[in-house]
């Protein structure tokens, strides 16, 4: 394999993680400084900084130290220039022995999906096949977690696009689940919706006290299931279109500066 395609297997790599464990993405300019450190080009922060349009400043103070700190944070190491490639290199190599042995189960695991990854969490085996026959069906790909304990291993692993949440469940219940998940920055933004056969409005408020951003009522329609699933996935979509917006406007704005101050 050439270095080049290796070094843009490793990019995607690194979006598909911090996609999965910050539920964020690269900016432009921090995904050509990451390429630009994989390829082993010998270019210097003012260079890249000058071919891109940007204050030198800028991506030193800025742009540069952002990123490590992203990935050292992804990576759980402390990542810099001079490692990233290695490090990236044996994380590739031991991925996917390490999600295998997490106690969770998938009739179809796959970190790339058209329409979502979604995962359903339930102490009932019935009702995790019965949802899973059901969305699996309209394309989804499905995880399934039998507690509250293996649910935030499974996120804490690769973050869905949904979870459905059931309420009721030894150890931890649906409530202390999506608290729990509010609570840290990398998922709090992850739609969770409630599955309960619980139908008192304080349940309902409950639910969404916690976070919830919607809920079902057991036993529900197909058609109910399907509409609401699709909904929060919309919202999903847009929330990371919003962000990476963002970042690509603050570069904008960086360059849009530094042309100003040249005229």
């Amino acid at each position: 394999m050439s270095n080049m395609s290796n070094s843009e297997e490793l990019l995607t790599f690194a979006e598909k993680l911090i996609r999965e464990k910050m539920d964020n993405c690269f900016s432009d300019l921090q995904r050509t400084v990451l390429l630009t450190t994989l390829q082993g080009n010998k270019k210097t922060y003012d260079q890249i900084a000058d071919e891109c349009g940007y204050s030198p400043k800028y991506l030193k103070q800025d742009v540069a130290p952002k990123l490590w700190q992203l990935l050292s944070e992804i990576l759980d190491k402390k990542i810099t220039k001079s490692n990233i490639k290695t490090i990236l290199q044996e994380q590739m190599r031991h991925q996917q022995p390490a999600i295998e042995m997490l106690p969770v189960t998938s009739s179809v695991i796959s970190p790339t999906s058209e329409k979502g990854n979604i995962l359903l969490v339930d102490d009932q085996p019935e009702n995790l096949k019965l949802l899973s026959d059901l969305l699996e069906e309209q394309g989804y790909e499905v995880q399934q977690a039998i507690n509250g304990v293996i649910a935030l291993q499974a996120v804490a692993a690769g973050s869905p696009d949904v979870i459905l949440l059931d309420i009721h469940m030894p150890e931890l219940d649906g409530y202390t689940v999506c608290q729990k998940l509010k609570a840290h920055p990398q998922t709090q933004d992850i739609p969770v919706i409630f599955v309960s056969a619980l139908d008192e409005t304080w349940d309902k408020v409950k639910a969404f006290s916690v976070g919830g951003s919607d809920y079902i009522t057991k036993p529900f329609k197909t058609v109910e299931v399907l509409a609401r699933v699709e909904n929060q996935l919309k919202v999903r979509h847009l929330q990371l279109k919003v962000k990476s917006l963002e970042q690509q406007l603050e570069e904008k704005n960086q360059q849009l500066q530094q042309l100003l101050q040249k005229l």
